[in-house]
Formats: structure tokens, C-alpha cells, sequence
């Protein structure tokens, strides 16, 4: 969902054309808008949801490429312009994702919040862009555990995003409510009530932690977090976890990103 960035920033951002990384040698590239990617449990996807508001012409493509003998995959982008709205999430999807809907990634999706017992996030990432962007993996929260074939973004309670890298002067939407410490690292989590309206006709929470430094690899202890939530009653534990995805929103700019590791480690 939208972040925001400052004036300067959104001036700086200019440029039109291909995405960079889809010509590299030895990348395979699909520019497809909603192309998707089955890999096991984690599904690749060309997510392009704010297109429309694009100022000339774009490309967002899903690569990979061989490393060592195995299969990376990650996305690379062109927006021109600037949009504080977000013109697009390149991303990976785990679980049932209110917005599309069809079968879960994983049987045990989605999973009652009270039930969560471990739900850690394991990633790396290698980046180059210029522009405005974020890397924010986030979890959607849902008021029913049913898993329909439909779409039904009216389930969205609450929208909970982890703000890991950004260009500066980006900042999620809402206002700094508390400055909480998780293994030692001091997050500013922000608040925006009524998200969303225009979309699914009845708006959720966003809550995002937002980290102090830039960190483009290591682990999210998503099931902390949560209890820190439910402890300060922004989230209820009859909820469920719909969803985890881990992607790149992209405000405006040029830019690539290549997936190194990335993983989920769940115990309910």
C-alpha cells in the first residue's frame, strides 16, 4: 500500500523505458503484467495493481537466471514519473491472498493469529535502484479463516507491512504511534486508519514497522510482532494470517532486484 516521500524525493525521480534488468545476459524475463510463478509453497508475482497511474511507458518483468548451478529469481522495474501511491509490488506470495483469491500456497493458510506460534521471515536481497521504492514484506489479516476460490478483499482487517529498505526520504502512511525494540533492533511503527476504501468499498488498518537502518538481508520475526500488536490491542487475536508476501512497492524510478534467499519458517 502507498508510502510517501518527501518533495525532493519525488523530484529526483525521472526516466522512461525497459526494465534493466530484462536485457543482462543470461536473464530470462517475463513482462507480462500478473504473470505468476509456482515455486513449492511460493508463488512469483508481475504484480502491477496501480498501472494506471503510469506517466509514459513502463515495463516490470519477473527474471531469473542461473547462479551456481541453481535458479535465482527476482524482478526489475521502470516507472516514470512519480506516485506516491505505489504504481506497482513485484513480489513473492505465501498463503491465500484476499486480493485473488483460488487455493492456498500452503493447507495451513490462513492461520489463526492465536495459533501462531513461529512465523520468521528469512531473506536476502540484492538491489540496485534509483527512484522512489521500498522493500516492505507484509502480512494481510483477515476476519474468517475461509480460504474461497472467489476474491473477497472485504475479509481485510488489517494490513501489516515491514519496511526493510527505502530510498530516502520515503516513509510509510500514517503517523509514528510508538517507537517499539525487537532483538535490538528500535522500529518506528506507524499508524493509518481507513485504508483502502476505494478498493474494497470499506477500508482496514495499516500498521508498519518501519526499520532505523537499511536491511536487505536477514530475518523478521513476524510472530513477535504480532504479540506486540495483539498486546497493545491494534490486533485481535481471532484473526487470521491470510497471507505473507515479500515484495519491492515502487513509487517511481528504475530499478532491479535479486532474490538470494528467502524463506518461511512456520509452526503453529
Amino acid at each position: 500500500m502507498p508510502g510517501q516521500a518527501s518533495p525532493a524525493a519525488a523530484a529526483a525521480v525521472s526516466g522512461a523505458g525497459s526494465a534493466p534488468g530484462a536485457a543482462a545476459p543470461g536473464v530470462s524475463a517475463d513482462c507480462k503484467a500478473w504473470s505468476t510463478l509456482n515455486e513449492g509453497a511460493y508463488r512469483y508475482n508481475n504484480n502491477q495493481w496501480g498501472h494506471d497511474k503510469a506517466k509514459g511507458k513502463s515495463e516490470q518483468c519477473l527474471l531469473s537466471r542461473q547462479v551456481d548451478g541453481r535458479t535465482e529469481r527476482g524482478w526489475s522495474w521502470s516507472w516514470p514519473g512519480f506516485d506516491p501511491s505505489v504504481f506497482a509490488y513485484p513480489e513473492i506470495e505465501f498463503g491465500w491472498k484476499p486480493w485473488s483469491g483460488g487455493p492456498s500456497t500452503d493447507a495451513r493458510f490462513p492461520l489463526r493469529v492465536s495459533d501462531v506460534h513461529k512465523l520468521a521471515l528469512h531473506y536476502a536481497v540484492e538491489t540496485q535502484a534509483s527512484g522512489s521504492f521500498d522493500l516492505a514484506p507484509e502480512i494481510w489479516l483477515t476476519k474468517s479463516g475461509e480460504a474461497t476460490t472467489a476474491p473477497n478483499p472485504k475479509l481485510i482487517t488489517t494490513e501489516v507491512m515491514f519496511w526493510m529498505d527505502y530510498a530516502e526520504g520515503a516513509r510509510p502512511a500514517g503517523q509514528v504511534i510508538e517507537t517499539p525494540t525487537f532483538d535490538g533492533v528500535t522500529y518506528e511503527l506507524w499508524k493509518e486508519d481507513n485504508i483502502g476504501k476505494d478498493a474494497n468499498g470499506q477500508g482496514w488498518m495499516l500498521l508498519s514497522f518501519k526499520s532505523p537502518t537499511v536491511q536487505r538481508q536477514g530475518t523478521i520475526s513476524i510472530d513477535t510482532l504480532l504479540r506486540h500488536l495483539v498486546e497493545k490491542k491494534l490486533v485481535d487475536p481471532s484473526e487470521y494470517v491470510a497471507s505473507v508476501e515479500f515484495g519491492n512497492e515502487v513509487m517511481g524510478g528504475t530499478g532491479t532486484t535479486w532474490v538470494k534467499r528467502f524463506d518461511l519458517e512456520v509452526s503453529p
